[in-house]
């Protein structure tokens, strides 16, 4: 095939008021290049700033080179019939086409081959498909970047590797990709039918193909172990204790198959308090930083415990990235001590696996009317099941799979037919419980154990013994998996799923057509009938009740608490009056979720079940949505109810939450008081030294009067007294008083003169998402203006794509808040300097915050002291706790908040971080004493290590 791959740099994104600058263009054909196009434009309009950054084109570069049509005409000659690609070749069309149409020119380009659309199809396990991220995952030969003839060449090299890619799937997934691109682009779908032609055979992770569907083939299920009637007795668990500390001494088998492993004195601390909580009966919390090992020091008690008893240890995190580094890094290794026997599985909450019959459902309804992006979505899931490990959300990349489709796709037990499903055996979700049920080591997270929790344990395998890694986040876990919320979006999208296009599609529709074509007549047609009005009806009175609540929230909020006033208020009246009207719809509409539930009984074929459960499901969920609306009305002393409302696009989104103000109580229940032991650890779980706070909070209050509870701080191995310095500017602005625009340009000037002296490498922690927006629209230029990058929450991509750029390019600040405060891990000189700008006190209006602090406020305590201050200084060392991250890193905090010197609670904040002194300084002489410290900085050796997301 011939091809035409053609590369643009404008002045913007819009064809109607951006120019083009430059074009690059080769002719292949059969992978080689037969031909080359090469031209600079010169432009009406003077070169934005920020292009001329980013292209390197300025107006002198661009002298004396022909006009936007002269070059437009000499590239339609050089394209002539040629179909033509590009990386993103919606944007190349849309400028082509529309530049070319203003000088009336012969070039009207249509169809293209877009290799953007490819790399998400092919590559779907990528975390982005933007061309300069590809180069450098893929190792293409990049000369530059945004320059056309050098992206058109980076094109070229990457469609011959996408090629290479797609004909070693098999030969039936190429068939179905080649069929779903006809739907939207012929030249794409001849492309796949070439592919074909070329094929190579499968080569990639065993496959098992079912119904036209291909997928990684399942591994044999184990029998579960026997597991033990009685708890081991003490020898026995003294013996586990020993054999865990010998595990991990000088000379011990870890050392022995791991080079270079020394032993560190608080990963034995730490061994000795698990082992010792396990052999007791007794929970633990031990604070070990990062750099002790703390994940091996609780997996290797674990581990022998398990494999002596057979019962299963289950490990939590509130990560990804700490789930990943145990499966992947530490699991291998406890392996290579205790042999092949040891077995571990990853467990996730249901809706993070994908359904394989959905899958095939949605890949055999495709037509030319399915929006595109779903269509290629389809497309990208048929490959990424010939190579996930596990079917899960998190092997697959957002670019590649939207939220929409995937929540169609997803695993629902709302939705599963269970043994009726042709999937049932190679299901990815019961793949995984399957597994887990004769698993040592069960890894999952604090949201599926609160999970756990709530349905009475039928989520994870029977376990006594639980370690909670990332502790902290317990607390905020357990308040949102103990209550409920219900979003307005969520809810109009299952009603959209149900009904839509007036009663002509969703999938009560499907269910209808589908019993005519099996002639089942009767009173279920006619009640699936009634329900598409009843659908509409209901969900008009449930939007309204959403209204009714976003009326409550006061101009310029976006949420609002709804106590006993507003039940006196107009807006309870009309949130009532909306729900009492659903009230007959309901009634019907349960009626025929229970006519739907009895006629599964009596269909002929396992795809007419899934369809009908599918129907049954969807409306399931959707009433159990108005029945939580409904408890909104009946009080709860114990709870505490709020509406959050968030504009964007047409409409309002507005959700309605429901939270325990105290889980302290249900903790103790549910959790500390039926298990044998819970380990919980965390860098940050003390404050000031002491775990009183985190004890009270998460309900072990009488574990620990009854000596149950064995509270460890083990020794950190950094000297932040070597490694770091803490300034603190002694004449900084209040910023929180200063109006948005001055705070942030007082921020953009302190900032850009500390990240020259840094040379970038600067991470910036913020409490206000409108101060980081505002301080990086004000700061974005000062600091291209010194060669440095920003790279803002939110504004330039996720926090993933963010570190992956940052990494990538050192010479750049990092704005971030919220998320950004912890799980990030810039080991070496990737992050030399931190700039935290407030003190993280979380804000005192937000509903649950308000209710716990009037009921510390109600029991005569001080609630600043017992609350707000301690969950602060957990923060603010969480923050910290960013910049050093080996032995050997160096690196300057600043804190722009007087109040850590000024206040006498403010040395709290610093005093929790041993070694630690603030040095308070004039702003005038920061710089200096930074760049005196930094310096005096040795480069690190651990400079280039790969950035990741961790603890």
């Amino acid at each position: 095939m011939e091809w035409i791959i053609v590369d643009l740099e404008t002045t913007g994104l819009d064809p109607e008021r951006g120019e083009i600058l430059e074009i690059g263009a080769l002719r292949v054909c059969d992978h080689d290049i037969v031909d080359t196009f090469h031209t600079l434009v010169t432009p009406e309009r003077p070169i934005p700033d920020e292009i001329s950054r980013l292209t390197g084109l300025s107006a002198s570069a661009l002298a004396g080179a022909p006009l936007e049509r002269e070059a437009l005409m000499r590239f339609a000659a050089f394209v002539g019939d040629t179909p033509m690609a590009g990386h993103n070749w919606a944007f190349e069309r849309s400028f082509l086409r529309h530049r070319a149409a203003q000088y009336h020119l012969p070039l009207e380009p249509g169809d293209g081959l877009c290799t953007l659309t490819l790399a998400r199809i092919l590559a779907p396990r990528l975390m982005s498909h933007r061309l300069e991220y590809l180069a450098r995952r893929l190792r293409l030969r990049a000369e530059v970047s945004h320059r056309a003839l050098a992206d058109a060449h980076t094109t070229h090299q990457l469609l011959t590797r996408l090629e290479e890619k797609a004909r070693r799937l098999p030969e039936g997934v190429i068939e179905l990709l080649a069929g779903l691109a006809g739907l939207y682009s012929p030249l794409t779908a001849a492309w796949f039918e070439e592919v074909l032609r070329r094929h190579q055979g499968h080569h990639g992770p065993e496959l098992e193909e079912r119904q036209g569907l291909y997928y990684t083939k399942p591994n044999m299920p184990l029998r579960p172990e026997e597991r033990s009637t009685s708890m081991p007795n003490r020898a026995q668990l003294d013996e586990i204790a020993s054999k865990a500390r010998e595990v991990l001494a000088p000379g011990g088998p870890l050392a022995a198959s791991m080079p270079g492993f020394e032993a560190r004195p608080g990963q034995l601390a730490m061994v000795d308090a698990v082992a010792e909580a396990l052999a007791e009966g007794k929970h633990a919390m031990v604070e070990a930083g990062t750099g002790t090992g703390k994940s091996l020091a609780y997996l290797v008690p674990a581990a022998l415990l398990a494999m002596k008893t057979g019962d299963p240890v289950v490990v939590s995190t509130h990560t990804l990235s700490l789930q990943d580094q145990i499966a992947e890094r530490d699991f291998p290794l406890l392996r290579r001590i205790f042999g092949e026997d040891l077995r571990l599985v990853v467990q996730k909450g249901r809706n993070n696996y994908v359904c394989l019959r959905k899958v095939r459902s949605e890949a055999r309804l495709s037509t030319m009317a399915t929006p595109v992006d779903e269509i290629q979505g389809v497309m990208a899931l048929l490959v990424w099941l010939t190579e996930t490990p596990d079917g899960t959300r998190e092997t697959l990349s957002k670019s590649s799979v939207g939220v929409g489709l995937w929540a169609r796709v997803r695993s629902e037990s709302e939705s599963c037919i269970n043994r009726r499903c042709p999937f049932f055996q190679p299901c990815y979700y019961f793949r995984t419980k399957q597994a887990a049920q004769a698993a040592h080591l069960i890894v999952t997270n604090h949201s599926l154990v609160m999970s756990d929790l709530a349905s009475d344990h039928r989520v994870l395998p029977k376990y006594e013994h639980l370690v909670v890694d990332e502790a902290h986040h317990l607390e905020e876990q357990a308040t949102s998996h103990l209550g409920f919320e219900v979003q307005s979006g969520g809810m109009a999208a299952l009603a959209h799923r149900l009904v839509r296009d007036r009663g002509r599609a969703g999938v009560l529709a499907d269910v209808m057509r589908m019993l005519e074509e099996l002639h089942i007549e009767g009173s279920t047609l006619d009640l699936l009938e009634e329900a598409k009005e009843w659908v509409g009806t209901v969900s008009a009175d449930v939007d309204a009740a959403f209204q009714a609540l976003a009326a409550q929230v006061p101009t310029g909020q976006s949420e609002f608490r709804l106590d006993a006033s507003w039940r006196q208020s107009a807006s309870f009246q009309a949130y009532r009056e909306a729900l009492d009207k659903t009230q007959a719809g309901v009634k019907r509409l349960h009626d025929l979720r229970a006519r739907l539930v009895e006629l599964v009984k009596s269909l002929p074929s396992d795809d007419h079940v899934g369809r009908v459960v599918d129907a049954a499901g969807f409306l399931g969920s959707w009433l159990d949505g108005i029945a939580r609306m409904q408890e909104v009305l009946d009080e709860s002393p114990d709870d505490v109810t709020w509406v959050e409302v968030q504009a964007g696009g047409s409409r309002t989104r507005v959700s309605v939450h429901r939270a325990p103000v105290d889980v302290a109580r249900v903790l103790k229940q549910h959790l500390f008081d039926p298990l044998r032991s819970v380990i919980l650890t965390s860098a940050t779980l003390a404050v000031n030294g002491a775990f009183d706070f985190t004890i009270r909070k998460l309900g072990l209050d009488e574990h620990a009067r009854e000596d149950r509870v064995i509270a460890r701080t083990v020794p950190s191995p950094f000297a932040m007294e070597r490694q770091a310095r803490l300034f603190v500017p002694n004449d900084v602005p209040d910023i929180a008083a200063a109006p948005p625009e001055e705070a942030a340009a007082w921020l953009t000037a302190s900032i850009s003169s500390l990240a020259e002296v840094s040379n970038g490498r600067m991470l910036v922690l913020f409490t206000s998402h409108a101060l980081l927006r505002e301080t990086a629209r004000l700061a974005r230029s000062v600091l291209a203006e010194r060669g440095l990058n920003l790279l803002a929450q939110d504004l330039d991509g996720s926090r993933a794509a963010l570190l992956e750029a940052f990494r990538a390019h050192p010479e750049s600040v990092m704005f971030g808040a919220q998320t950004f405060w912890e799980g990030i891990d810039l080991p070496g000189d990737q992050l030399t300097a931190l700039v935290i700008v407030r003190l993280p006190f979380a804000p005192p209006t937000h509903p649950v915050t308000a209710a716990r602090l009037e009921r510390l406020e109600a029991s005569g305590q001080n609630a600043f002291r017992a609350l707000s201050l301690p969950e602060a200084v957990v923060r603010f060392r969480q923050g910290v706790g960013r910049l050093i991250r080996t032995q050997q890193d160096r690196g300057v905090i600043v804190v722009f908040d007087k109040r850590i010197v000024t206040q006498r609670y403010g040395s709290m904040f610093w005093k929790s971080i041993p070694g630690l002194r603030p040095r308070a300084v004039p702003e005038r002489d920061l710089v200096a004493e930074v760049r005196k410290f930094l310096q005096s900085t040795p480069s690190s050796s651990e400079h280039g290590v790969r950035a990741s997301l961790s603890p």
